[in-house]
């Protein structure tokens, strides 16, 4: 995999690719919210040689920071998209996790037909209809209750609540303690992310599937 660079006015986004084969297909991993590129380490072993593969630390994440943190859902949705055009990836299948998830479904929407495929791992619909109003107005205002916990406990319950087996625990347990170095900043990345998401949410939009 080639780490490579984008650059948008908020910040930038580092990625990785192998090297691009025509006939493949392409898999975009989108890793979850706060979890980074190195989450689906497992998963890049057991595909390599035999698809084109992207993934990224996605913006204010791991290695893609700095970065200004007042961007939208549909704002991850196009950078990614303009990523994957430099990159001559069509027909991507998207494969997200969690926000990653949200994710897939924002380029969904905003580039309908453009997407062979997407896996959705522990993630739920954007669609309005599913959420009472007390649950958006709760994911506004998350970051003060992530600020109360200390940093030990946050990253023990995380990688405990994240993943099930030893691996996994391990993985979310290094992929948090990169933010040891400013607990502050990762409070106030996931509450932009879930007060983003629930943004996304009350715009109403279709957010159809079209893909298999």
């Amino acid at each position: 995999m080639k780490e490579r660079r984008y650059i948008t006015p908020k910040g930038t986004i580092h990625y990785w690719v192998n090297d691009h084969a025509e006939g493949r297909q392409n898999l975009v991993l989108l890793p979850g919210l706060t979890a980074d590129h190195t989450l689906f380490d497992k998963q890049i072993e057991a595909f390599e040689g035999k698809y084109n593969i992207f993934v990224w630390d996605a913006p204010g994440h791991a290695l893609s920071r700095p970065f200004e943190l007042d961007f939208t859902l549909k704002d991850k949705a196009v950078w990614l998209h303009e990523i994957l055009a430099i990159e001559n990836i069509n027909a991507p299948i998207l494969i997200g996790q969690s926000m990653g998830g949200y994710v897939s479904q924002a380029f969904l929407q905003y580039f309908p037909k453009e997407a062979r495929g997407f896996v959705c791992i522990d993630s739920a619909p954007l669609k309005l209809k599913y959420y009472p109003k007390w649950e958006l107005n709760l994911l506004d205002h998350l970051e003060p209750f992530y600020r109360l916990c200390p940093w030990k406990t946050l990253v023990r319950q995380g990688a405990k609540g994240t993943a099930e087996t030893p691996y996994g625990q391990e993985l979310m347990t290094s992929i948090m303690e990169r933010y040891s170095d400013d607990p502050r900043y990762y409070c106030k990345l996931v509450g932009q992310g879930y007060a983003m998401l629930a943004g996304a949410i009350r715009e109403n939009l279709p957010y159809d599937i079209d893909c298999p």
